[in-house]
């Protein structure tokens, strides 16, 4: 499937299904950020632990705010240098959210890629909860090709363009403790 095939279905019908796509790290596979049925997919999918939480990839820095605490201005300042970018994020969850992925856990873990196709799918259907195309423990696929032939009778889109990726899985940081810890030294160095 095309970028522009998916960007002419409308959100509600994008409920109860996965999308996988290339990102500025790896592929991935996603779904609306707030379909519980989706995200099950994803799990059933991977062979994924569900007390494994998904990472959220989102279009820009306002679209993550309600479903976090504010940031420290340290923390703040990395988002603005580094975002879009290879950078995951785990923030304290803002205690209003109803956000039913995070409903048990108090963080929430927010990721801006700084890939085209990725960004124009968030800015159309928004925030979606997501990893990477795989068996839990296995290495990524990254190619069309590989996803299709794993995993077309489980993904109900696949896009099909490909777009420069770095290979490397992102950086994330835990910004909930003060410092904040650095959990994996992906593309992007941090000290």
């Amino acid at each position: 499937m095309k970028v522009k095939e998916l960007l002419s279905i409308s959100k509600n019908n994008l409920y109860g299904k996965i999308v996988s796509f290339p990102t500025d790290t790896v592929n991935g596979v996603g779904a609306l950020v707030d379909d519980i049925e989706g995200i099950k997919k994803i799990y059933h999918l991977k062979h994924r632990d569900p007390n494994k939480p998904l990472a959220i990839l989102a279009a820009n820095i306002e679209s993550i705010l309600p479903y976090i605490e504010y940031p420290s201005i340290e923390v703040l300042d990395m988002m603005k240098k580094f975002w879009p970018g290879a950078l995951t994020i785990i923030f304290k969850k803002n205690i209003n959210s109803n956000l039913l992925i995070a409903k048990n856990i108090d963080t929430i873990a927010f990721r801006i890629p700084s890939s085209k196709i990725a960004l124009s799918i968030l800015e159309h259907f928004g925030p979606m909860a997501t990893t990477s195309v795989n068996l839990s423990g296995s290495k990524p696929l990254n190619s069309y090709q590989e996803i299709y032939n794993n995993f077309n009778d489980e993904i109900d889109y696949i896009i099909e363009e490909e777009e420069l990726k770095s290979g490397i899985s992102s950086t994330i940081i835990d910004a909930t403790k003060y410092p904040y810890v650095i959990i994996r030294q992906g593309d992007i160095k941090i000290k």
